[in-house]
This record gives C-alpha cells, structure tokens and sequence, in this order.
C-alpha cells in the first residue's frame, strides 16, 4: 500500500497520522475489502476519504455492499470517478 502521508497531513492536518498510526489493522483491512471487490485505486480513495476506511472492518464491509446495490454494476467506476459516493458510508 502506497499511501502518500504527506498528501494526508495537508488534507486532515497532523493528527490523521496519529488516526492511521493506532487504526492501521483496520485500514488495512478495509483497503483488503476494496481490492477484493475489484477497486484498483484504493490508495486514492483512502487519501481522499480516510473517514470512510475507519470503521470497523465488517462494518465497513457491510456498509460498501449497500452501498453497491445502490450504485449498480458499475460501482466501480462510478465511485472511483465521483469520490463522493464514500461519503454517504459515513
């Protein structure tokens, strides 16, 4: 996983280091489940929606198949090329 941190810090500020620093098990599960469901630039929607990935892994899983079945079949594509879509898991 290539996260750019610097990229984060500008975004969330300093804090979000420490965020990813005591949640890491649980990003990186959640960065698992999105490349398990076909998504290519998960390190993009990480750094642009790191709230969305924070949530507990089987949470998180269960709030991306919702959010699928409401997107539709080219829910990859989709989300990744409107980023916006992460938010309504919040």
């Amino acid at each position: 996983m290539n996260i750019n941190f610097e990229n984060l810090k500008e975004i969330y500020g300093d804090e979000i280091l420490d965020v990813i620093n005591e949640n890491i098990d649980i990003i990186e599960a959640n960065v698992k489940t999105m490349q398990e469901l076909g998504f290519d630039d998960v390190e993009d929607l990480l750094e642009k929606n790191i709230d969305s990935f924070l949530f507990f892994p089987n949470n998180f899983k269960n709030k991306m198949e919702e959010l699928i079945k409401e997107v539709g079949p080219n829910y990859v594509d989709v989300i990744e090329n409107d980023m916006s879509y992460m938010d309504k898991i919040l």
